[in-house]
């Protein structure tokens, strides 16, 4: 069977079907590092974020357990790295100015 709609009915259909349909997702909470490298950390490498950032800021690091900590498993051993994203923009916004962003890797 075949069904054949008018331009008209199309129009309509897509009416009612355009409010069910969502084309943007909600940013999720927890990201891993590489995904959100460009984004939050202006694409320094894993290493460079790990040292300048994770090491140089260990109150970022959940395992020491500070209240407003972003990062689970900060240098990647044995599990991947993760971002939780609320807190970690807050703070990079307000850590802007005391990262070294030109600081060159050892």
């Amino acid at each position: 069977m075949e069904l054949k709609l008018s331009d008209v009915d199309l129009q309509a259909l897509a009416e009612q079907i355009a409010p069910l349909i969502t084309t943007t997702q909600a940013d999720p909470d927890w990201v891993k590092l590489e995904d959100i490298r460009a984004d939050l950390f202006a694409g320094k490498a894993k290493s460079w974020i790990r040292l300048y950032i994770f090491d140089q800021f260990p109150e970022v690091q959940i395992e020491n357990s500070d209240k407003k900590a972003w990062v689970v498993g900060a240098h990647g051993t044995g599990k991947v790295t993760k971002i939780y994203l609320p807190y970690a923009r807050a703070w990079m916004h307000e850590h802007h100015d005391d990262i070294d962003w030109t600081a060159k890797m050892p």
